[in-house]
C-alpha cells in the first residue's frame, strides 16, 4: 500500500498565472513565504515602490478573495487600516465558481494596478484617502459606532452626546442642544459635552500599527480657528462633576461631493484632554434627513416639492408612500373615512389604525419611515378642501377616488382656477382588469372630459378607456350597505399606484409630456369567470404603445380644453 501523492496547493496553481499575467505586462513578480497554506504571497515591482500582497486562494468564490498590502503601508487609497486592499464594491459582479485560481490571480493584479494608480500621484491619492476616510476609520482599533442625529453641514457648533455604555459594545448618539430624537434610546441618558467642527484638512490620521491618541486631539486643536478654539475651551472646561466624557467630531470636504465625519472620545479635566484615559476612535452614522435621503434613493430635487392626494384608499396610499420614498418633502393627504378592515389587506396601513382616519394613519406611519417628510392630515371630504383651499402651495395634485362624476368636476374646478399644476387622475377596474393613470396640466390642452367622448366625438357618460362594458354591476355587499365595495386585490392596487406616482414624479421633474394616458392590463380570467364584458380596449391595449394611447384618449376635439386633433 502506497500514500496517496499530496494535493497541490492552490497558492501553486495562482502564482503559476500570476507569473504569467506579470510576465505579459512586463511586471516583476517574486514569491515569498505566507506562512499559510492556500495563501499566496507575492511581491510585485511598481513604478515607486515594490508591493507586497497576500491573496486568499482557498475561498469558495461567490465574491472575489480577499487581498491584503503588507506593512510597511502608510496612508493609501481603497486601503484599510488593517491592510484590506478594496478592489471592487461587489455591485453587479458575476463570478465562475470553477474558476478559482483565474479569479484569485485576477483581484492580486487588480490591487497591485490600484495601488500603482495612486501611487505615482501623492495629491490625488490624498484626496481619494479622504474620499474614503469613514470606511479607513471604521477599521481603527477599538473603534466605537455612533449615531449623528445633525446635519454635517460644515458649520461649527456645540452639539449634545449621550454614552450609552450598557450594552457590550459601548454606542454613542448625538444631537443639536435641546433635541432629543425619538429615532435614539436616550430617554435614561444624560447628555454629555460635544463639538462639531469643519476642517479644510485632517493631520495627525493613524497609519498601522500607530494607535489613536492624544496627539490626535492635539494636532486637531493646532488647526482649530480662534472661534472654533473658543469653541474648544466651552468643550472641555472645568465641569462640577471633576472629569467628563467628551466627544470631538470632525468633518472634512470629499473631492467626491459632501463631507467625511469622523470623531474621538476621550475625557476631559480642568480644561485639559486627560491623558489618563484612552482616545477611542468613533465612527458615525448619520440619520439626517439629507445624508439618507441622497444615500437612500430619494432624490433631494423633491425635497421641496409639495403634492396633495385626494383619496387615500388603496391605490392612493401607494401613491402617497412612493411619493415620500422618492423624496417629495410635503404631502397633504385628503380623505373623509376611517381605516376599515375592509382595506387591510390592500391598503398600506397596519391593522392597528382601524377606526381611526386614514390621512391620521397615513401621517403618523409615513413620518416615521422617511426623515425629513411633512404630512399634513386632513379628514375632510375633498370637494369641501377643494372650496377652501388655494392652489398656490401645491406643485401638483394626485387624486385617487375613482368616482368619475367627482373626477371630472374636480378637473373643470381646476381649469378655472388659473394655476399651472400637473394634475394625475387614477384609478382601477373591478377584479384583474387593469387600471389606468392620466397625467394632465390645469392651462394645457387636454382634459378629463377628452376621455368622455364616443367615437364620433360626441359627448359620453363612460370613457373611452374603459376596460369594463358599460351598466354592469360590480360591486359586493359582505354586511350590509357600509360594506359595499368594488372588489380587486393588493397586487391591482400596488401596480395603479406606483403608475400614477411615477407619472407625477416625472411631471415634478420636468420630463413628462404634457398629457398622457398610462395603463396596465390584466389577463381578465377572474373577470371573465364572474360573467363580466369587456370592451375591445380590453382586448386591443396591450398591444397599443403608450403614444398611440395617449392620441386614443385625448385626439378627439373638446370644448372644454379646445384642443385639437
Amino acid at each position: 500500500m502506497t500514500d496517496a501523492p499530496p494535493l497541490p496547493d492552490s497558492a501553486d496553481t495562482v502564482f503559476d498565472r500570476v507569473h504569467a499575467l506579470c510576465s505579459e505586462r512586463g511586471i516583476v513578480v517574486t514569491r515569498f513565504d505566507s506562512g499559510k497554506v492556500g495563501v499566496l504571497a507575492a511581491k510585485l515591482q511598481g513604478s515607486t515602490r515594490e508591493w507586497e500582497l497576500v491573496v486568499d486562494c482557498e475561498e469558495a468564490h461567490l465574491s472575489l478573495p480577499a487581498v491584503g498590502l503588507l506593512p510597511p503601508r502608510g496612508l493609501l487609497p481603497h486601503v484599510g487600516y488593517s491592510g484590506g486592499v478594496c478592489v471592487n464594491d461587489g455591485e453587479g459582479l458575476s463570478i465562475d465558481p470553477d474558476r478559482r485560481e483565474d479569479i484569485a490571480a485576477h483581484t492580486l493584479l487588480a490591487a497591485y494596478d490600484l495601488l500603482e494608480r495612486w501611487a505615482t500621484d501623492e495629491l490625488d491619492a490624498r484626496s481619494e484617502f479622504l474620499n474614503e476616510l469613514e470606511g479607513y476609520w471604521n477599521g481603527l482599533p477599538s473603534a466605537v459606532r455612533g449615531q449623528a442625529f445633525f446635519e454635517v453641514d460644515g458649520s461649527d457648533h456645540l452639539i449634545n452626546a449621550y454614552e450609552d455604555s450598557r450594552r457590550n459594545s459601548p454606542a454613542w448618539y448625538f444631537a443639536e442642544r435641546g433635541a432629543r430624537p425619538r429615532e435614539f434610546d436616550i430617554a435614561k441618558l444624560q447628555p454629555l459635552r460635544a463639538l462639531y467642527v469643519h476642517l479644510a484638512e485632517l493631520r495627525g490620521i493613524p497609519a498601522h500599527p500607530e494607535l489613536l491618541t492624544h496627539a490626535f486631539i492635539e494636532s486637531v486643536r493646532a488647526t482649530l480657528s480662534p472661534a472654533q478654539l473658543e469653541l474648544w475651551n466651552a468643550l472641555v472646561g472645568p465641569s462640577k462633576n471633576g472629569p467628563k466624557a467628551s466627544a470631538l467630531l470632525i468633518s472634512v470636504p470629499r473631492q467626491a461631493g459632501g463631507r467625511s465625519l469622523v470623531g474621538a472620545a476621550f475625557v476631559a479635566h480642568k480644561g485639559e484632554v486627560d491623558r489618563c484615559v484612552p482616545v477611542l476612535p468613533l465612527t458615525v452614522r448619520r440619520q439626517t434627513a439629507a445624508h439618507m435621503r441622497e444615500r437612500g434613493g430619494a432624490t433631494l430635487e423633491l425635497l421641496n416639492k409639495h403634492v396633495a392626494v385626494l383619496g387615500c384608499g388603496a391605490v392612493g396610499s401607494v401613491v402617497a408612500d412612493t411619493l415620500a420614498a422618492a423624496g417629495v418633502g410635503k404631502l397633504t393627504l385628503v380623505d373623509a373615512d376611517d381605516y376599515s378592515e375592509d382595506n387591510v389587506f390592500r391598503h398600506i396601513l397596519e391593522p392597528a389604525y382601524i377606526g381611526f382616519p386614514k390621512t391620521w394613519g397615513l401621517k403618523h406611519q409615513l413620518e416615521r419611515r422617511y426623515p425629513g417628510l411633512a404630512v399634513e392630515a386632513l379628514e375632510v371630504a375633498a370637494q369641501r378642501w377643494l372650496a377652501q383651499s388655494s392652489l398656490d402651495r401645491f406643485d401638483g395634485v394626485v387624486l385617487a377616488f375613482g368616482a368619475p362624476s367627482v373626477e371630472r368636476s374636480f378637473a373643470r374646478a381646476f381649469r378655472t382656477r388659473g394655476h399651472s399644476l400637473p394634475v394625475v387622475f387614477t384609478w382601477l377596474e373591478a377584479l384583474d382588469l387593469g387600471g389606468h393613470s392620466v397625467l394632465l396640466w390645469t392651462d394645457k390642452s387636454g382634459c378629463l372630459d377628452c376621455l368622455y367622448r364616443d367615437d364620433e366625438g360626441a359627448p359620453s357618460l363612460h370613457p373611452r378607456t374603459s376596460f369594463l362594458e358599460a351598466n354592469q354591476h360590480v360591486t359586493r355587499n359582505l354586511t350590509g350597505c357600509a360594506s359595499v365595495f368594488v372588489p380587486y386585490g393588493a397586487l391591482q392596487s400596488r401596480k395603479t399606484g406606483l403608475m400614477a406616482a411615477e407619472q407625477m414624479l416625472g411631471a415634478l421633474v420636468g420630463t413628462s409630456p404634457v398629457r398622457a394616458y398610462r395603463y396596465w392590463v390584466g389577463d381578465g380570467t377572474e373577470a371573465h369567470a364572474q360573467g363580466l364584458r369587456t370592451t375591445p380596449w380590453w382586448s386591443d391595449a396591450p398591444a397599443t404603445t403608450p403614444a398611440e394611447a395617449t392620441e386614443r384618449a385625448f385626439g378627439r376635439p373638446c370644448k372644454r380644453c379646445r384642443t385639437e386633433s
